[in-house]
């Protein structure tokens, strides 16, 4: 079809002096948005931010010819959004270009925001973090998957799994998807990355050919599995000696979490296995939080938990008690242990 994309920018640029002055801040392009690769590659009308509520109203949707076009508002609070690598459009705000602007100030605006998405991306901590949030919704995804025996809702779930995972990997080697193959090949996107999971690519083809459910969901875990054992591997440690970590906090939930290691020292002791494992997972749950928290190493209890054999579940427990004392004896932190209540009291009066 006959290109039309300046004639479309020159009218919208024109409807929004006329109508949407003060209603309309920006309107915003990008080369490329939502073609084929037989289109000319140019810069395209894509989204605009409305100034007032009277500015949404210059939303529109229609076609021409073959061509569907989307004409659609984009609130600044959304930006914020997509720069703090909230939503998996980042690629729209990131190519995105100003095609008119009302004032020099929304011009400002817009790009200190895109510039805090390049920071944001750029920032391995930040990268990192928001990596494993798109992770757990794949996750979450096959939660609910593992349990459908729909064909086409396990097909869109594993679609689901293989974007998300690809919105992580993406995220971990500081860009975004469809920067290069536009919006709809992330796998092909993912296989050209530097950083990425092992036969990430070939597992996902393996997913869109097969044709039995369970396998699908098989083929699903698995590649989960391998992109959370690649970011386990590859987990970002340099960020921790930049921050500053307040390990008096890490001595208070030491102070709530003794009775616990008490409870399951005694537990064990009693080789009442239910209690200990309920209260291993406890401490498993919080052992994984305050892990990242306070930049500690790896903390495994429940690895080493059998039923009939619960001294070396003790024992590795108390090992894990024993390490956490050592960080806050190594950050100069002093416990306020007492012998009995009379040295409390005599602390405390």
């Amino acid at each position: 079809m006959r290109n039309i994309d300046n004639e479309l920018i020159k009218w919208a640029s024109e409807k929004i002096k006329n109508e949407y002055a003060e209603d309309v801040a920006l309107l915003i392009g990008q080369k490329g948005a939502c073609k084929i690769p037989t289109d000319e590659q140019n810069i395209a009308v894509d989204f605009f931010i409305p100034n007032t509520k009277k500015g949404y109203n210059l939303a529109e949707t229609f076609i021409i010819e073959d061509m569907g076009y989307d004409l659609f508002p984009m609130s600044w609070e959304r930006l914020e959004g997509i720069a703090n690598l909230d939503e998996k459009i980042t690629f729209a705000f990131a190519k995105g270009v100003i095609l008119y602007s009302r004032t020099k100030e929304d011009e400002e605006r817009f790009l200190k925001i895109q510039e805090k998405l390049k920071s944001n991306l750029e920032d391995k901590e930040v990268a990192y973090r928001k990596s494993l949030e798109q992770i757990d919704i794949a996750m979450n995804i096959f939660k609910t998957m593992v349990f459908d025996n729909d064909m086409s809702h396990v097909r869109k779930s594993a679609g689901g799994i293989m974007q998300y995972l690809s919105i992580a990997i993406a995220t971990f080697n500081g860009t975004f998807l469809g920067g290069s193959y536009g919006t709809m090949q992330f796998v092909e996107e993912v296989s050209q990355m530097s950083l990425k999971p092992e036969l990430f690519a070939e597992i996902c083809k393996d997913i869109v050919v097969e044709k039995d459910i369970d396998k699908i969901k098989s083929l699903a875990h698995r590649l989960i599995d391998t992109t959370r054992k690649f970011f386990m591997k590859n987990r970002q440690t340099e960020f921790y000696d930049e921050r500053n970590y307040n390990y008096e906090d890490l001595a208070g939930w030491y102070y709530e979490s003794r009775y616990t290691f008490r409870r399951v020292e005694y537990y064990c002791k009693s080789k009442d296995y239910m209690s200990a494992y309920e209260l291993g997972c406890y401490l498993q749950i919080e052992f994984d939080s305050i892990q990242g928290e306070f930049a500690l190493d790896r903390m495994d209890l429940l690895g080493n938990f059998e039923w009939d054999n619960l001294l070396d579940f003790e024992k590795q427990a108390k090992k894990l008690e024993e390490y956490i004392l050592t960080v806050l004896k190594e950050n100069n932190i002093k416990l306020k242990i007492y012998d009995d209540l009379q040295s409390f009291l005599e602390r405390h009066n």
